[in-house]
């Protein structure tokens, strides 16, 4: 049985050469991303400073305070257990299974 396998082959600079090398072509992606979501002044940038705050200084406060261990717990017992795995592999039911093992850990990475 045959797999098709997505493979990026050559990348082209910004000075229009074709690079095919590993390393080459990890520069090129590199170099685009960091282009992409470097901050650059735009012509909205003087219109945002005349929108109006929205948030108070309470919301800010609720919004910036450190996370707590139950948020976490609320965060993963709403998601459904039989859900598409994450990254990891595992899907919310391993999780919600393993919490009284994996909890400490999960908190703190996520923090």
């Amino acid at each position: 049985m045959l797999q098709n396998v997505n493979k990026i082959l050559s990348l082209e600079s910004d000075e229009g050469v074709r690079i095919t090398d590993d390393v080459g072509m990890r520069s090129i992606a590199k170099n685009y991303f960091e282009e992409l979501f470097e901050g650059h002044e735009s012509v909205r940038s003087p219109m945002i400073n005349l929108l109006n705050e929205v948030i108070d200084n309470k919301d800010n406060a609720q919004l910036t305070a450190p996370f707590c261990r139950n948020e976490f717990k609320e965060a993963m017992f709403s998601m459904q257990p039989d859900k598409c795995p994450g990254p990891d592999g595992f899907n919310p039911g391993f999780y919600q299974h393993f919490w009284s093992i994996c909890s400490d850990d999960i908190f703190n990475e996520c923090c």
